[in-house]
């Protein structure tokens, strides 16, 4: 300890005017002895409140530096916007049991408002604090904008009173780990809720969220989305999220500009939207859609840099434009038979950098004469797919079929380049490279599959029905 001057020791004590009957040796122990006390006191500072206290509280904690706070009785709303002068010191804040009142300003507003509810956490009430735990009053029904942008929040309890939350709630919180909602009551996730939380993992919403706001998760951490009760979803509202492995969609869901874009990781997507925005699922890693890429239009740059082999084509698309598949290097069949003779129209530009020329396109029966004259697509390898049972001579030099095993065999008079067998939804089954005449794969059972083989210079198709 560094020397101590008496003289300001007593000055400092007769301030306080409690030890001045002292001997100065036993003024400075006891003194002494009351900081270190101090300074235990406000470890933990546990307050019950009374509505209108709250902001004087904070002055003092501007002095006294607690690290733990927790917060009972009454408060107003208004009051919480005080929480925003929390010193640094304050880590812990425990509001779980604290009844929030609702207020109404008279003769002014805050934020452009002038009433709050009950059980309201006003707009930026901890925005940029210290803060990194906190626990949010048991009865607390709508969280403001922006309430924890830019703090270091690590962990939070929502609790099932909780409806609304307002846009930018946790913005940049990057050291917040995990989001379970699953038991409130949210039906949206705003604007840039979740944006720029890097060491986020895990988001559990509710069955009850239908809609995800613009830039909602955007740069954030998690692995995997359970969207299966999500109805639609903003711009870029799933975008550059490097960590994003899998993701289940609902049926039908709408996704905005830009949902899915940069998100390279992502291999694994359950459920296909009813429409194809622009830059939706752009430069993501997905090597095989759910389902049929639909929408009347196919927008620009919607799959550009699809990682997948197959894609079928819904029978609602009209339009496909530019850059939608560019780049599809790995592109190898597009199925558009449930289009039947209705040929949308294809931008010159729409697969760019994909070679078609080496692309099967399979049409429905009948139709390859009408697929094969179109701009664009005649420049497809056109295949005209017919069921077929048993060994079937679909060529001059292959035969592809089944034995009643489920068994897989193809022969040819050339080596055989490559076997791609699929589902009737497109889903990759196998896929071989055998680089001889003959080829026997692992039993399928009685599924229905469609297997392509290219041989040298010719390619052909198959669908094989149940029980060959």
């Amino acid at each position: 300890m560094s020397r101590i001057c008496f003289a300001e020791i007593r000055s400092m004590l007769k301030k306080r005017k409690i030890y001045e009957c002292l001997p100065v040796p036993a003024a400075v122990i006891l003194f002494m002895v009351s900081l270190v006390i101090g300074v235990v006191s406000v470890k933990a500072a546990t307050v019950v409140l009374r509505p209108g206290m709250l902001p004087s509280r904070v002055k003092l904690w501007q002095k006294e530096l607690p690290s733990d706070i927790r917060l009972e009785g009454e408060t107003l709303a208004i009051d919480l916007v005080s929480l925003r002068d929390l010193p640094g010191s304050v880590k812990i804040l425990d509001m779980s049991a604290l009844e929030i009142k609702g207020t109404t300003l008279e003769n002014s507003s805050y934020m452009g408002r002038s009433c709050f509810s009950d059980g309201e956490v006003p707009p930026f009430a901890l925005f940029a604090t210290e803060v990194e735990e906190v626990l949010l009053p048991s009865g607390v029904t709508a969280i403001g904008e922006g309430t924890f942008a830019e703090t270091p929040l690590r962990k939070i309890v929502f609790p099932a009173s909780l409806v609304s939350m307002g846009a930018r709630t946790f913005y940049l919180c990057d050291m917040l780990e995990e989001a379970d909602l699953s038991l409130s009551s949210v039906t949206a996730v705003p604007e840039q809720c979740f944006y720029g939380c890097a060491s986020l993992r895990n988001v559990n919403l509710p069955p009850c969220v239908a809609s995800l706001g613009k830039e909602s998760l955007m740069k954030s951490g998690v692995r995997k989305l359970d969207l299966s009760g999500v109805r639609e979803t903003g711009d870029y509202a799933f975008a550059l999220m490097e960590n994003l492995e899998e993701v289940t969609l609902r049926a039908g869901v709408r996704l905005g500009e830009g949902a899915f874009f940069g998100d390279g990781g992502l291999g694994i997507m359950a459920g296909m939207p009813s429409g194809s925005a622009p830059l939706s699922l752009a430069l993501n890693g997905i090597a095989g859609l759910g389902g049929e890429i639909g929408g009347e239009i196919i927008g620009e740059g919607a799959y550009a840099g699809l990682a997948a082999e197959r894609i079928s084509l819904h029978p609602s698309v009209r339009e496909i434009r530019d850059h939608a598949f560019r780049n599809a290097m790995n592109l190898k069949t597009v199925d558009v038979r449930k289009l039947g003779n209705a040929v949308p129209g294809c931008s010159p530009l729409a697969f760019s950098g994909v070679e078609t020329r080496n692309v099967v396109l399979e049409v429905a029966a009948g139709e390859k004469e009408v697929w094969a004259s179109a701009p664009v697509w005649k420049d497809f390898l056109v295949s005209d797919v017919s069921e077929v049972k048993g060994i079937t001579d679909v060529g001059v030099t292959i035969r592809i079929g089944r034995d009643s095993g489920g068994e897989l065999r193809i022969s040819s008079s050339h080596a055989i380049d490559e076997v791609t067998v699929c589902r009737l939804d497109g889903i990759v089954l196998a896929q071989a490279r055998p680089g001889t005449q003959e080829y026997m794969s692992d039993p399928f059972g009685g599924e229905i599959i469609v297997v392509r083989v290219v041989s040298g210079s010719v390619s052909k198709v198959v669908k094989l029905t149940e029980g060959y």
